[in-house]
């Protein structure tokens, strides 16, 4: 079997570079080592309306709009943050990947499930991958191969890219539980809740939740800060029955090469996640975007040389290169900060003005917008809490990522 490209991992990342290639006329092959498409589900499904207009979703995938958050302090401070208009949208997440897996085969991509892909040796054409599933084993060459094989990439290793900043591992549910509010999420932060990250209920309406918690480094299991916050939030946690458990990890950076001999990274692959959320989709879309840009173009060419694929590293960091060093600056503040700090940042923003710009201005896709909004509260702030509030503002982006 020859292709001229081979995408290795079938969530939105992989299905919509597959797409996007196949519309030039090129064969594509997706190998997706899950059985079916989009399980099992790895994210909580919170995105917003530029990443369901980037995907061109029909509404009828929205399960629950959402219009703000509670934001819990590690000393039981609450900043609460509403915004009509919409905060953030919840979503079939499942349904979200098989919809991008179908276009990508629409446009006449090939979609191969429960293949585990391995690849084999280089040469002057192209590629050997090895296709193995429950029925046997095969060998397809490509001329391109592109790694969208999540956080642990294979693809990745293999051309020796560089390792993320950072990895999140988290641990999260579906639950049946009782949510009075649910057009209102709860981020809960603290060193002794989520050393490094935070944890949060998502309503999907009155009666059921995604709940998660993500911590960084290595340590004890998330899946122990996932039971230490339902114990010290016994009012938000009460009655809350456990439907279906899973867990993951989140690369955290700005990988300098995403590229390789005859190899593209896309999507978690490519550490396409926000540092502050870390949220992917968004940013896996605009990855496969640029990547079939640069994909199409060197097969054109008959150009398949790093050389000649760097440019997709050149147009990545023209685009998103400036806001994720912001967001990532803002994570470094942040993992800097005491408990008590994040209590006096959540008091201070507390605040009738400072809410009311918050929810003018908040971009969960771009927070470094509201961080510059946000930094005419200095002169106001010093004065509460003299030098260090510097570090605490210069994380304020962050309130409502």
């Amino acid at each position: 079997m020859n292709y001229d490209v081979i995408v290795i991992g079938g969530g939105p990342a992989g299905s919509e570079t597959a797409r996007l290639i196949a519309e030039k006329g090129y064969k594509v092959l997706v190998a997706e080592e899950h059985r079916k498409i989009g399980e099992p589900i790895q994210c909580a499904g919170l995105i917003s309306l530029r990443t369901l207009q980037t995907a061109v979703m029909p509404v009828g995938i929205i399960i629950n709009q959402i219009n703000g958050a509670f934001v819990h302090s590690p000393g039981g401070e609450v900043l609460t943050i509403r915004d009509q208009g919409g905060y953030a949208f919840v979503i079939d997440r499942s349904e979200f990947d098989r919809k991008l897996s179908e276009r990508a085969q629409c446009a006449g991509a090939e979609i191969l499930t429960g293949i585990r892909a391995s690849i084999g040796e280089f040469f002057s054409g192209g590629a050997s991958v090895k296709l193995k599933s429950r029925g046997g084993e095969s060998i397809a060459k490509t001329r391109l191969l592109i790694g969208a094989d999540g956080s642990k990439s294979h693809v990745a290793r293999r051309i020796n890219a560089p390792q993320a900043e950072d990895v999140i591992r988290m641990y999260a549910a579906e639950v049946e539980l009782k949510c009075l509010e649910k057009d209102m999420v709860h981020i809960f932060l603290g060193r002794e809740i989520a050393p490094g990250w935070f944890g949060w209920v998502i309503p999907v309406d009155e009666k059921y939740a995604r709940v998660g918690i993500g911590v960084s480094g290595k340590g004890k299991h998330p899946i122990s800060y996932f039971n230490r916050i339902v114990e010290t939030y016994p009012g938000i946690f009460k009655g809350m029955k456990i439907v279906r458990a899973t867990g993951g990890v989140v690369p955290i950076g700005l990988l300098p090469r995403m590229y390789g001999e005859r190899t593209l990274l896309v999507g978690d692959a490519a550490c396409q996640t926000k540092p502050i959320s870390g949220g992917g989709l968004y940013l896996g879309l605009l990855g496969a975007e640029i990547c079939a840009k640069v994909a199409t173009k060197a097969l054109s060419k008959g150009n398949l040389s790093p050389e000649f694929l760097s440019e997709y590293q050149w147009l990545w960091e023209r685009e998103m290169a400036d806001e994720i060093q912001i967001a990532l600056r803002h994570r470094n503040i942040f993992l800097t900060m005491s408990d008590k700090e994040m209590d006096q940042l959540i008091r201070f923003f507390s605040h009738p003005l400072w809410q009311s710009v918050i929810s003018r201005y908040g971009d969960v896709d771009y927070p470094s917008r509201l961080a510059g909004k946000l930094s005419f509260a200095r002169p106001w702030a010093e004065k509460f809490f003299m030098a260090g509030f510097k570090k605490i503002l210069n994380y304020c982006s962050a309130a409502r990522a």
